[in-house]
């Protein structure tokens, strides 16, 4: 679908003369990565990311978007490297047509959906349900092609809809959200339809109480021939006065187990899940040292067996436009548990692995 769309929008934009605006953007990032795996196994490697963001508007109201992206990794060693695919290759990561009418918003193709509130965990996303936001970008977020339609009621609600179109219909997932405010909280309620009898049933809620930013959502999750489930997530924010920012999540997977030798690593491997526990925390710190530079400090706890991880970053304005920052993974816990697999529950040896990345991006 998306190979279609982009030859019929640029064949128009050919014969298109009348309002014709163009904006072109983009960036080059490169990646310096140092692995260190659990056998003390030391590895490198250099990525090398280019993206490009194509805007063109046909008239006020029809706008085309394209961002194609190229990715080459150079490595020391067969090393896995999380949220790239398509190697070497030039891959349309979104490719869509927005078209705004009267009282509703079309857009169609590969394009991002995210439902939902929280910072890590999305219950009421099937699309990216985890990510770790703090080291994870927005691009390397799947980008489902779809069909979606956003009907505003009022300022503050409205009506949302999609249908995924690179699946038999079937199969297809279907969704609808619909939105609202009541006093300090914007509130929402949605549908999915996972395709083959599955379905999914969420809420979410933001808003501010007693001058904490606060959040949550909650989902009933019920997959074709498995048991249904329940996944939340509560969380908050605060800014001190010292300049320091707080953040923090609870996550509650009706999935996961409490017991680490109950934990489905195939599951886990394979991506059937996203966490093996059941309770996790997520607390996080920043601070914006001067006008260019800043810090932050993430950890992710697994309450059940006590494992977590640590994502220190530094990143500095170095040029106007030359961004750079320097990362850390840094995995601890007992041998069997969430964030410190044994050999014989991850044979790759990579999953527990610590990282240490130099990032640079040029953005024109």
């Amino acid at each position: 679908m998306a190979r279609v769309l982009i030859l019929a929008l640029v064949i128009l934009i050919a014969g298109s003369t009348a309002f014709a605006e163009l904006s072109f953007n983009g960036y080059y990032e490169n990646t310096l990565a140092g692995v260190l795996k659990r056998d003390g196994q030391a590895l490198g490697g250099d990525l090398n990311r280019l993206r490009l963001r194509l805007g063109y508007e046909f008239s006020e109201n029809i706008r085309l978007q394209l961002e194609p992206e190229y990715n080459l990794f150079l490595k020391s060693a067969d090393l896995p490297i999380a949220g790239v695919s398509n190697l070497d290759r030039l891959v349309f990561d979104r490719a869509f047509i927005k078209i705004n009418f009267p009282q509703a918003d079309l857009t169609v193709g590969r394009q991002r959906i995210a439902w939902g509130v929280g910072y890590l965990w999305n219950p009421t996303d099937v699309f990216n349900p985890f990510t770790l936001s703090f080291a994870v970008e927005e691009e390397e977020e799947a980008e489902p092609e779809a069909i979606r339609l956003e009907v505003p009621l009022g300022e503050a609600a409205g009506i949302d809809t999609y249908i995924v179109t690179n699946n038999k219909w079937e199969e297809t997932k279907k969704g609808i959200r619909g939105r609202t405010n009541l006093g300090m909280f914007d509130l929402s309620a949605s549908y999915v339809d996972l395709g083959s009898g599955g379905f999914q049933l969420g809420c979410d809620t933001v808003g501010e109480l007693f001058d904490f930013g606060v959040r949550g959502e909650i989902a009933m999750i019920s997959p074709a021939n498995t048991d249904r489930y329940f996944q939340s997530v509560l969380g908050w924010n605060y800014s001190l006065e010292n300049g320091w920012g707080l953040d923090a999540e609870y996550f509650l997977n009706g999935l996961g187990k409490r017991n680490k030798n109950d934990y489905d690593w195939d599951a886990l491997i394979s991506g059937e899940v996203s966490q093996l526990g059941m309770d996790y925390l997520y607390f996080g710190t920043n601070k914006t040292l001067d006008e260019i530079s800043q810090v932050r400090f993430s950890i992710l706890l697994n309450a059940d067996d006590s494992s977590f991880l640590f994502y220190p970053t530094y990143s500095r304005n170095v040029l106007e436009n030359l961004d750079m920052s320097l990362e850390a993974l840094i995995h601890t816990g007992a041998e069997g548990t969430d964030f410190n697999p044994s050999a014989s529950q991850d044979s790759s040896g990579f999953m527990s692995s610590n990282l240490a990345l130099i990032r640079a991006r040029y953005s024109f």
